[in-house]
């Protein structure tokens, strides 16, 4: 009895214990009974998974979710997604991941995002202030407008390990809502062989204005169909004649667009262009054509056979071998232009010789007590000008003297020598004949207010009639006005005369009057162009039938009469005589 007695008690004991323990348990923590309602294990992994600060249940006491992210009950006004708007990536590609919350409350929501990148992937940047943590990239406190979509991007790289058919998973999750995106990687499509290129013109020389002609062959000998743009880049010592049709031409690019060659296929393209004819010798000339990758080259060089021809040719002629004392000179100047360029600011100086002084020059030709000077004269594509200068032999010229007269322009020189002797010997015709315009001033410059005249002559130097020639004589100044002209016409600012027919041979001349304004500035330079045109004057070239004067405007003349000292020297006679002057005809008042 003693032993089941002891028994009881310890039975008893123990469920005191437990009773109270149970006590204690429901007063601290809760009713045992009521933690085995709990729907899913995450509910008590001791973790705040949805950050309410409150760990499980029953402190949390909305954990009703089977995902260990989601805790509480989903809400209809919050949205949210990822994409990369691909289905497939290739091995090495970016991946542009873009996480959309959106909220349909009408008050501003914060909240975190958390954004789980896929394996495989290495995140390079986080938009809007995330911050990446590993495993996960997190934004915090994103705040959302009412009915309004917040985007942040995530730019990853895919790694260049990655195996071929990798499914990369991207997850997304904020306020107990889950977003996946899924992308499948890819290898890398094999690139289409380039194609071959060559060209070529078939010469290692080539002289200037010869014609080339390349030969630009495509190659798809170890490729695919496939359509391609080809380009050709002219070289700056090239024009362009020609090429293969459907081509374009922009600047110095040559181009053909969406070419079709067919696999194993050999197409041609061709360009013809020609070297300018003042192609520097030795240059090199580089022809390019590339099509994507694949360049092909040809390089030729220019090398003249002859001399390379000069700008302008230079001839200074007054058309006698010796002359006298005393006599005048007239030199002509005759510049040819080379080139099929117009040649224009072309500088000319005119050296006259010692013992002689000048008389006059064409064209503007402006003395500076040593030389004359033109400047800016301008000659047409294959032609020439002509100009001349009038020089008389000073009298104290000793006899075996001889005159060099150098004329130079562009580096260029002309030199004519005439000896002073006894007698004047003409041995050689100057072939003034061959001017066919020309016109003349009666001065070089002017004061503001004075009236210039002006000589314009024209002679048939063909060998058939011309007919319905018109001379036109334009002012290109408003400081002019003209104030007669024999049978001119004025024409919309333009001085008009109108030949019938002129015979060869034979010559016409006009002349006529400009007043120059009162209030024209001084220093400036009064230009103007007399142009013949006429049926029968088509071979004339345009120098020969376009003339420019050019008349200076001083306001103060330079001063001319006797000198300071003369002047004083008359005065202080008179003065010096008028007491003699008053003696005497006081004596002669004097009576007898």
């Amino acid at each position: 009895m003693a032993c089941l007695s002891r028994r009881l008690q310890t039975i008893a004991l123990v469920g005191l214990l437990s009773l109270a323990v149970t006590i204690a348990h429901s007063v601290l923590v809760g009713v045992p009974a009521e933690q085995t309602s709990a729907r899913a294990p995450e509910c008590s992994d001791a973790l705040d998974n949805d950050r309410d600060g409150q760990t499980d249940y029953p402190a949390d006491i909305h954990c009703e979710s089977l995902d260990d992210d989601n805790e509480g009950v989903h809400t209809s006004d919050f949205f949210i997604n990822v994409s990369d708007g691909l289905d497939e990536v290739q091995i090495g590609d970016a991946l542009v991941y873009t996480v959309s919350v959106r909220s349909e409350s009408d008050q501003p929501f914060t909240t975190d995002v958390q954004f789980f990148p896929p394996s495989y992937a290495d995140v390079l940047s986080v938009s809007n202030g995330g911050s990446s943590r590993g495993a996960f990239v997190l934004w915090r406190d994103v705040t959302i407008s009412p009915h309004a979509t917040r985007s942040l991007i995530v730019t990853m790289n895919v790694n260049p390990n990655t195996p071929e058919e990798t499914l990369l998973v991207a997850e997304a999750n904020a306020e107990g809502q889950n977003a996946q995106d899924t992308t499948v990687v890819v290898g890398e499509e094999p690139l289409p062989l380039p194609l071959l290129i060559s060209v070529d013109d078939g010469k290692v020389f080539a002289e200037p204005d010869e014609a080339l002609h390349y030969s630009i062959v495509v190659d798809n000998a170890d490729g695919c169909d496939r359509t391609f743009e080809l380009r050709a880049a002219l070289p700056p010592q090239l024009r362009l004649i020609g090429a293969t049709d459907q081509y374009h031409f922009e600047g110095q690019m040559i181009y053909w667009d969406n070419e079709f060659i067919a696999a194993g296929d050999v197409v041609e393209f061709v360009i013809d262009a020609a070297i300018d004819r003042d192609a520097p010798q030795f240059s090199v000339i580089r022809m390019k054509v590339s099509s994507g990758p694949s360049i092909g080259v040809d390089t030729t060089s220019v090398l003249y056979n002859t001399t390379p021809p000069s700008v302008v040719d230079l001839s200074v002629d007054d058309g006698q071998t010796t002359t006298v004392a005393g006599k005048e000179l007239t030199y002509e100047i005759v510049l040819r232009n080379n080139h099929t360029k117009l040649a224009t600011d072309v500088d000319l100086t005119d050296a006259l010789p010692v013992y002689t002084e000048f008389v006059s020059a064409t064209e503007g030709g402006q003395w500076n007590g040593k030389d004359v000077h033109w400047k800016g004269l301008t000659i047409s594509p294959e032609g020439r000008r002509v100009l001349h200068v009038t020089a008389r032999v000073r009298s104290d010229a000793p006899l075996g003297t001889i005159l060099k007269n150098t004329v130079s322009a562009l580096g260029r020189e002309a030199v004519d020598v005439t000896e002073v002797a006894e007698s004047a010997l003409v041995n050689r015709t100057v072939a003034t004949d061959s001017v066919m315009l020309r016109k003349m001033a009666d001065r070089t410059e002017v004061q503001p207010g004075s009236v210039v005249g002006f000589t314009v002559y024209l002679k048939n130097t063909l060998d058939h009639q011309l007919t319905n020639v018109r001379i036109e004589d334009r002012m290109n100044s408003p400081y002019v006005s003209v104030i007669s002209g024999q049978t001119g016409e004025m024409v919309d600012g333009a001085l008009v005369w109108t030949v019938p027919a002129l015979d060869p041979g034979e010559e016409w001349t006009v002349q006529y009057d400009v007043r120059v304004a009162r209030d024209v500035p001084h220093g400036t330079v009064i230009a103007n162009v007399v142009t013949a045109t006429g049926e029968g004057m088509e071979t004339v070239s345009l120098t020969e039938r376009v003339l420019t004067a050019r008349i200076g405007v001083m306001s103060d003349l330079p001063k001319t009469g006797a000198a300071l000292d003369t002047l004083l020297a008359g005065i202080m006679g008179l003065f010096a005589s008028a007491p003699t002057f008053w003696m005497t005809r006081r004596k002669l008042r004097l009576p007898c």
